[in-house]
């Protein structure tokens, strides 16, 4: 099946390169106008940051918008009945826009930033399989159209934050930036497609590309609800009192890294990340699902696999610590702080 839908893609994205109708999709913010002294070893920049209010964007809006002068975007509020992103719209200046209707908007935003960080993409595995066409046609055709506005406006760095799903099943564990891509989804083939996309543009213009592939992301503001994070589902089921549901056996292996420490690597890839190269964001360590289960509750129940399940993934962050760059956080005693916070009763 993926196989197929590889060739789908593929033919996709030649067509859209020649005809350049890409529907588009992105989340975005707006402006802080005035920089925090701070001390640091890069000068205060202006940053666009697309996707800023999700999960990774929130956060890093937070800590950017200490040092840095930031433009964010993301969909318009009033799709979400929600008063804390709300809040966070109004203290921020976000940029309500769907860029897929309003590229004006991030024209208007993206004028004079040195840097754009581009988050705002489809994300989640589970829907992608039935939604394939629309995941090739946001991830990738709204990844090319900003760039190419990046180029047209001369920014300096454009940072595409990919997957480390495009890694998928490959039988390489850690998982290197240079390792052969087996991606087992539609969403992590629109991903990896937007890399070779992304690629191949930019020796078209000046804009230097890094691609930044984060492993699986966990801290403040993770989304609940259906496609939560496994964190989440479980803090939920044990909240509600509810069993919790484990992928298969929950022997799978993943690589979890902070939010915070993911941002203080990224901080390092604004300052000296490379043209057109790749970067992993993970803790360099890997957990069992069942490990994280057995912290929060004891009452599990086990499903079937998922569609395109993954049995381990593990970043090989080499060239992080090359950089100064390490995690500080571990996922089982940040976990299990959580639940004594909570008062989650492991039973």
């Amino acid at each position: 099946m993926c196989n197929e839908l590889l060739v789908l893609v593929c033919a996709w994205v030649r067509n859209e390169l020649l005809a350049h109708s890409v529907n588009l999709y992105l989340h975005i913010t707006l402006t802080i106008t005035t920089c925090q002294p701070y001390n640091t070893i890069y000068m205060c920049m202006k940053i666009l940051i697309t996707g800023a209010a999700g999960f990774f964007g929130r956060n890093l809006v937070y800590k950017l918008s200490e040092e840095h002068s930031l433009e964010c975007i993301d969909l318009p509020l009033e799709l979400f009945d929600n008063a804390e992103r709300e809040r966070f719209y109004n203290d921020y200046n976000v940029c309500g826009a769907d860029i897929s209707e309003d590229l004006w908007q991030v024209k208007q935003r993206m004028m004079d930033c040195e840097i754009v960080i581009h988050l705002a993409n489809k994300t989640r595995i589970s829907p992608s399989w039935n939604e394939y066409e629309e995941y090739y046609r946001q991830n990738i055709g709204t990844s090319q159209k900003i760039f190419s506005l990046s180029q047209t406006l001369g920014v300096k760095k454009f940072i595409y934050f990919s997957s480390s799903s495009v890694y998928g099943d490959n039988g390489w564990v850690p998982n290197r930036e240079t390792d052969p891509l087996a991606p087992t989804s539609p969403y992590a083939i629109s991903k990896m497609a937007a890399e070779a996309a992304l690629t191949a543009q930019s020796s078209r213009g000046k804009t230097e590309l890094v691609i930044v592939r984060p492993f699986t992301m966990y801290g403040p503001f993770m989304e609940t609800g259906k496609y939560a994070l496994v964190i989440s589902k479980f803090i939920e089921a044990a909240q509600a009192g509810d069993p919790l549901l484990l992928d298969a056996t929950g022997s799978q292996t993943r690589d979890f890294v902070h939010v915070s420490d993911a941002i203080e690597a990224l901080k390092l890839i604004i300052e000296h990340g490379k043209d057109r190269d790749v970067y992993n964001v993970g803790s360099g360590t890997s957990v069992t699902i069942r490990e994280l289960a057995d912290i929060v509750s004891t009452k599990q129940v086990e499903t079937p696999a998922r569609l395109g399940h993954i049995p381990s993934t593990l970043a090989d962050i080499t060239k992080l610590t090359k950089l100064g760059w390490s995690p500080s956080i571990n996922v089982k005693s940040w976990l299990t702080n959580i639940v004594k916070d909570l008062n989650i009763n492991s039973i």
